[in-house]
């Protein structure tokens, strides 16, 4: 029997990666299902590259492709269903720390950047943190603003939830 480790699936990796988001997006509110997204992108960057947006738009995704592993073979749309879990636990937890304020009737989150505790701030921030800093840098320099919906949203694009029925 062989035991293999997925770091998208450890809930206090999951904390240190959305950590490390928040630190550097410096977003003031945050959409749930966006911010899972976001996540996954973080935790397999390969998946990055194979976002479906117009050729000429974020070249750079391209560089990506080094992080495909020959060992993470998986259907995205189904890891990203299996870390579905994993996210509301840390979505909870960070809701516990302060880190979060859930809006009423909303699944947008206010974000208290000031609540999160110095040493989970210094590992986020930490170089040595095996988390993609370059991933992060993308998602912040241009997925950020993108709505979650839509017919350009981050679930078209990302193929990683479906979006034929949302609302805008």
């Amino acid at each position: 029997m062989m035991l293999l480790y997925n770091k998208a699936l450890d809930a206090n990796h999951t904390l240190l990666r959305m950590t490390a988001l928040l630190v550097s997006w410096k977003a003031e509110t945050v959409e749930g299902e966006a911010l899972r997204l976001f996540d996954f992108l973080i935790a397999n960057p390969a998946h990055i590259q194979k976002l479906s947006v117009p050729r000429d738009r974020f070249v750079e995704k391209n560089e990506f492709k080094s992080y495909k592993n020959r060992y993470q073979n998986f259907d995205p749309k189904s890891l990203f269903n299996a870390m579905k879990e994993t996210h509301y636990v840390v979505i909870e937890r960070l809701v516990d720390l302060g880190i979060f304020q859930a809006h009423k009737n909303s699944s947008e989150y206010q974000v208290l950047l000031d609540n999160i505790p110095e040493e989970l701030k210094n590992l986020a921030e930490s170089r040595e943190n095996s988390i993609s800093s370059q991933a992060i840098d993308f998602i912040v320099a241009n997925l950020i603003t993108i709505p979650v919906t839509g017919s350009d949203g981050l679930k078209k694009i990302t193929s990683l939830m479906d979006y034929k029925y949302d609302v805008n």
